[in-house]
């Protein structure tokens, strides 16, 4: 039998809100009243490899010395579950100090502000969360002596390289805001960002009802496949991230034409681990309906299977795939944002046994 799918209120849209760095992001965010999601936070630790550099440091300003995959999961989870967890990051010290849980309340809108939100306009609209996305023009001048106050009151740096980046930012502000329009971002001020923001929850709260009454859409065929082993606190389920999205959810995918439910679960278990499986190694764990974890209007209808079949250590992820994790089955925790099939129906069939 085949559990059918239910309907949760529908999810938080988001703005992206970007602009140079001191130009007053923070401030028009805090003037809009609606729960706010600093994508600064996401900075990577200054020992992580690979991070850009310039002027004799690491370079902040590349979007290689930022997380965006972290920075996706936190608005996927505030935005369909009400909240998320948002490191808390040194830029004094160039790294993560902690963790911090961040909601969303009964807000229809949520805003995204940091430099590198443009990074984020096509998986957001991909996934039907994107309300707007907008770049504060403020002049130059203006945003160099923002910014070097602030930096300095922060000691942030060194004062001598705070000068000489803030030169150099300055310089580059107007090929920086001719990037951010290519990008799709609408150019404000910061009273006509304020209007902007307070219009667009008027309109988000409006359409929330609408949504919310809208048939459910496509439905997707899919088979799914749960990874068991065992971990400290219990049995383990192994949850895997698609580029370019923020939920986690079994390895799996939709069924070929001609091809059965188990057929795709062994196909795409060597496409997207490498891993080769034998039909009998495959256990039914039930029918499941739910709705799509990253497909706007869509519900998913899966076959999903069991297996302890044991996997390479360490674990690397292929073809759409970005990141994995293992969730304990008896407590799941609130770490990430969990696709609603798993929590929904594979979590609570694999507690019951």
């Amino acid at each position: 039998m085949t559990v059918p799918a239910s309907r949760p209120r529908p999810p938080r849209r988001v703005v992206l809100l970007a602009g140079p760095s001191g130009s007053g992001k923070g401030l028009l965010s805090q003037r809009s009243g609606l729960p706010v999601l600093p994508l600064d936070e996401f900075y990577r630790d200054l020992d992580a490899p690979g991070l850009p550099r310039r002027f004799g440091i690491v370079d902040w300003d590349d979007p290689a010395s930022w997380d965006a995959g972290a920075a996706l999961e936190a608005l996927t989870a505030m935005a369909h579950d009400g909240a998320g967890e948002v490191p808390i990051y040194s830029i004094s010290a160039s790294r993560r100090q902690g963790v911090r849980r961040l909601e969303a309340g009964d807000a229809p809108l949520i805003i995204a502000e940091g430099i590198f939100a443009a990074e984020l306009i096509a998986p957001l609209a991909a996934a039907g969360l994107l309300a707007d996305a907008i770049v504060l023009h403020r002049p130059a001048p203006i945003v160099f002596a923002l910014r070097l106050a602030r930096d300095l009151r922060e000691r942030r740096k060194a004062p001598h390289t705070l000068i000489r980046r803030g030169w150099a930012l300055a310089r580059q502000q107007r090929s920086d805001l001719a990037r951010w329009r290519q990008a799709g971002m609408r150019p404000e001020g910061l009273r006509g960002g304020i209007r902007r923001l307070r219009r667009l929850a008027g309109c988000a709260e409006a359409s929330e009802h609408q949504r919310s009454l809208s048939p459910r859409g496509d439905v997707l065929r899919i088979s799914a496949v749960c990874f068991l082993r065992e971990g400290p606190d219990g049995t383990e389920v192994l949850a895997v991230r698609k580029r370019g999205t923020g939920s986690y959810m079994q390895v799996g995918g939709k069924l070929e034409p001609g091809e059965g439910a188990r057929e795709a679960a062994v196909r795409e278990v060597q496409e997207e681990l490498g891993v080769d499986l034998a039909r009998d190694d495959l256990q039914l764990l039930g029918d499941f309906e739910a709705v799509a974890a990253n497909e706007p209007a869509t519900t998913v209808h899966s076959t999903v299977w069991v297996t302890r079949r044991a996997l390479p250590d360490p674990l690397e992820v292929r073809a759409e795939l970005e990141g994995h994790r293992w969730v304990p089955v008896s407590a799941p925790g609130t770490g990430a944002r969990l696709a609603p099939l798993m929590v929904q129906h594979i979590l609570p069939a694999l507690h019951r046994g």
